[in-house]
Formats: C-alpha cells, sequence, structure tokens
C-alpha cells in the first residue's frame, strides 16, 4: 500500500511538472496592424478617411476598442467597441468623415485572454 501510494504521488509531481512548464508559442501581446490611415495621411475637411487594419494574437482576444480624439480638445468624436472575444484575428474597417479641421488621434487598444494589452496610434491631420 506504501508503494502505491508513493507511485501515485510521483506520477502526480511529474505530470504537474511536465504541464505546468510548458511555453506558449508566439508574442505575448496583441499585434496591431493598421493599414490605413499612416501618420502622414492629411485630408481636408468633409473628406472620408477608410479606417483598416487587423488585430491578431496567440490566445484568443478579448476585447477591441477603436477612439478617433481630438488632439487639441482631447474629446472623443467616434469611437467603437465591437465583439471580439474568443477570436485569434479580427479585421476591422470604418469610414469616419472628418467635420473640422485639427489634429485627430485615432487609437486601437485591444486586449487578449491572458491579459496582454497593445495600444496603436496614428495621427491624422485634417485641412
Amino acid at each position: 500500500m506504501k508503494n502505491l501510494f508513493l507511485s501515485f504521488l510521483l506520477v502526480s509531481i511529474f505530470t504537474c511538472l511536465v504541464f505546468s512548464c510548458t511555453k506558449k508559442t508566439g508574442p505575448d501581446e496583441p499585434i496591431i496592424t493598421i493599414t490605413n490611415p499612416t501618420d502622414t495621411t492629411t485630408i481636408n475637411t468633409g473628406d472620408t478617411v477608410q479606417i483598416k487594419g487587423t488585430v491578431s494574437d496567440n490566445v484568443d482576444l478579448h476585447e477591441f476598442y477603436l477612439t478617433i480624439k481630438n488632439n487639441t480638445t482631447d474629446s472623443t468624436v467616434a469611437s467603437d467597441n465591437p465583439y471580439v472575444h474568443g477570436g485569434k484575428t479580427f479585421s476591422f474597417d470604418y469610414a469616419w468623415i472628418a467635420i473640422d479641421s485639427a489634429v485627430y488621434k485615432l487609437t486601437v487598444k485591444v486586449i487578449d485572454h491572458d491579459s496582454h494589452t497593445s495600444t496603436k496610434e496614428v495621427l491624422i491631420h485634417v485641412n
């Protein structure tokens, strides 16, 4: 009985060590790619800006946030928080009409299920 218990204990310890030491593959933080606009984008008042890109991660995504703020007043002029829960990739495509002349900050933030966070910002210049 003592040998059986000792064998069970050793197998349990070995199993715990093997499975607790496995490494995750890929990056820890989600990857954000904004294909449009770029930091050098300058448009005129009344123009439509196509905001396009993708987010991806080696584990499931949890939250996605997109905001556009007036860089001078820090007021939010557009935002979205679509459902991305559980997917490994998400493509976004938004149309935004620039109403006033200013510099705007586009921010994309994404969080995965391991609580890793990535943020990317792009400035949009509106004449």
